[in-house]
């Protein structure tokens, strides 16, 4: 076993940043903090995927459909910016064990409503625990990795969102092949439950503290406890001269701090590609199936099939940008894709979709590009770059405040797009959405702020508005 000399609680966070070493254990901690990821991804699509007959048994309205539909989004949105809060107060375990639970009850909740106000209850509540899971979760996964590889392994959690939307859709084809379509919606929601309920026990017996929150709000010896047990290495402390830093008791900063000079212009291109990759995913992705609809007509078999098959181009993309993040940056590839999605954008505009005798899967290719370059860019870096951006102190909050415009812009996505789809046709509604990818595209150029040319956690990034900022 190595042995590592500890002599303040700074060396613990220069030995996690510049220390390349993967235990089995930092493998399953990191693998369970994707639980939030893999939830609202499956959420996602096998309520796309069974929302006509969960609109049928339940005999819900156009209203009651939107509000059903994004209760979710706005318990996320509601909830986001507190579980950033909490995390950077209180540390990353209890709340992961909190949301743990809450994510096994909510969609057993939703697969045995019998009525609108329990479904909307109960969507409401799995809201609530993403959106408190994933300022914590994320934040953790940047405190276990080290500078040079936490770009690449936390941009893995798109190709987990892809698997879990691909397993959402999945589960409903054999349903659909034996015509077995009345309850498909309790099935694919509830199956739901089983993965968050083997996380939650994987949870209870392997997670701990973040090694990095532990150094700046625990004693020395406690800090250097959760050190040895994450990355089984034996740790002698040798103090320096000075004395020990005090434990942090203060309050967790704000949004304001986030906002505060130094952090300024990587906060604006937080929020920025947070809003504009959701708005154009959930818009466009949630209506897939719509979308294999107006092209194959009423046959459900093959809306899933050509469902799987975009996302099945959307989990390539997630492997390959992660392959490639320590190479090109998450920055450059943040470029890359939003590129992709507008080209792909304006040609569904041009060529739009059509719905008459003659089947056409130029859409469905056009879509599963846009997707592919979604998931290569826009999508790996709304997550990504908040974690990665701001020093321990602030990593929950400012995870959670990208969370919490991740939210909006789907909200967003997902009550603009069936207006404009109805008001305007496809090719225009088509039109519209790439503005927002332009927009995104024009602040990576514009502000100058790369998160792997810099280490945020050493001691001189703290909280302090003292440093120049970014050249914007």
């Amino acid at each position: 076993m190595d042995e590592v000399i500890i002599r303040n609680k700074n060396d613990i966070i220069r030995y996690i940043d510049a220390n390349p070493r993967t235990t089995k254990r930092i493998g399953i901690l990191f693998a369970i903090a994707m639980t939030s990821v893999f939830a609202d991804a499956y959420d996602f699509s096998s309520i796309s995927i069974g929302l006509s007959s969960m609109t049928a048994e339940l005999q819900l309205t156009p209203t009651q459909v939107g509000f059903a539909t994004s209760a979710m989004a706005v318990g996320a949105l509601l909830s986001s910016l507190l579980g950033g809060v909490i995390a950077d107060r209180t540390g990353r375990y209890r709340l992961f064990v909190i949301c743990g639970v809450l994510l096994v009850i909510a969609p057993l909740g939703i697969a045995f409503a019998q009525n609108f106000a329990v479904l909307l209850a109960f969507r409401f509540i799995l809201g609530v625990a993403v959106g408190l899971d994933f300022p914590v979760a994320f934040s953790f996964m940047a405190e276990l990795l080290s500078s040079e590889t936490k770009a690449k392994w936390i941009n893995l959690w798109q190709p987990v969102s892809s698997l879990a939307t691909i397993t959402g859709v999945a589960i409903a084809l054999p349903f659909a092949l034996q015509h077995l379509t009345e309850h498909l919606w309790r099935f694919t929601v509830g199956f739901g439950a089983v993965a968050a309920l083997v996380a939650l026990v994987l949870r209870l017996f392997y997670s701990e503290e973040s090694p990095m929150w532990a150094a700046r709000h625990q004693r020395l010896d406690k800090a250097v406890a959760v050190l040895e047990k994450a990355y089984d290495v034996k740790v002698r402390i040798e103090p320096d001269d000075a004395p020990e830093e005090p434990v942090v008791t203060t309050d967790a900063p704000g949004v304001k701090t986030l906002f505060a000079r130094r952090f300024r212009p990587r906060t604006w291109l937080v929020s920025i590609t947070a809003f504009t990759q959701s708005l154009q995913y959930y818009a466009v992705g949630f209506y897939i199936p719509l979308i294999a609809g107006y092209v194959f007509g009423a046959d459900l078999v093959s809306t899933i099939v050509a469902t799987v098959c975009a996302q099945l181009c959307a989990l390539a993309a997630g492997m390959i940008q992660s392959a490639l993040t320590t190479r090109l940056g998450i920055i450059r590839l943040g470029k890359i894709g939003y590129g992709i999605v507008l080209v792909a954008l304006v040609l569904l505009g041009i060529f739009g979709v059509h719905n008459d005798k003659s089947i056409s899967l130029l859409p469905i290719v056009l879509v599963a590009i846009m997707m592919f370059g979604h998931h290569f860019g826009p999508g790996p870096l709304s997550k990504t770059l908040a974690p990665i951006s701001y020093p321990t102190e602030i990593r929950g909050i400012g995870s959670g405040w990208a969370e919490t415009l991740v939210r909006v812009g789907s909200i967003c996505g997902l009550m603009a797009f069936p207006i404009a789809l109805a008001t305007f046709g496809v090719s225009t509604t088509m039109f519209l959405v790439a503005v927002f990818p332009a927009i995104a595209l024009v602040a990576l150029f514009v502000i100058k702020w790369d998160p792997q040319r810099d280490a945020v956690d050493l001691p001189d990034d703290a909280v302090a508005d003292q440093a120049p900022a970014p050249a914007v």
